[in-house]
């Protein structure tokens, strides 16, 4: 029984390590990028539009590009 307890302990050690990892790793991301916290990091993909159905007249959308 205290087998189980500690095995279950070592899992969400291990699954607690990956994640302080992953965000670790993109805090440091998110730092080089110059965003802040509240930004996503993969807007400039869309151009900001995030699947609008107005794509092509949109104001936020940089003039001159295609998707």
């Amino acid at each position: 029984m205290l087998d189980a307890l500690f095995d279950v302990l070592k899992a969400a050690l291990g699954f607690f390590t990956v994640l302080a990892i992953w965000v670790g790793i993109q805090a440091y991301a998110r730092r080089r990028a110059g965003c802040g916290r509240d930004r996503d990091m993969l807007e400039f993909m869309l151009n900001g539009c995030g699947g609008c159905a107005n794509r092509e007249n949109c104001s936020k959308r940089k003039k001159g590009t295609a998707s």
